[in-house]
């Protein structure tokens, strides 16, 4: 599973470090309706990746422990926007 090269290609992306120590990186290709998450698990350190119908929250079990993944919207937080040069 390759990461976009550019945001462009995606009309969702995330990348987090989950309080359990779960590492995720997420997206979803324009015009798909599934998400793609690349993961290394915080309690068993498996590296995985995952491809299921996109919702939120994201939510999967690692495919190794079969702990419960849940990466949560962020609240009142929006992705960084870049200031146009003037």
């Amino acid at each position: 599973m390759k990461e976009p090269k550019s945001m462009d290609e995606c009309s969702f992306f995330t990348r987090r470090v989950l309080s359990d120590g779960t590492k995720t990186v997420a997206w979803v290709p324009v015009g798909q309706k599934f998400v793609n998450v690349v993961y290394d698990c915080g309690a068993c350190k498996h590296h995985g990746e995952i491809t299921q119908e996109f919702q939120k929250p994201i939510t999967f079990n690692c495919q190794k422990c079969g702990i419960e993944i849940i990466v949560e919207p962020l609240k009142g937080k929006k992705g960084k926007k870049k200031k146009k040069a003037e």
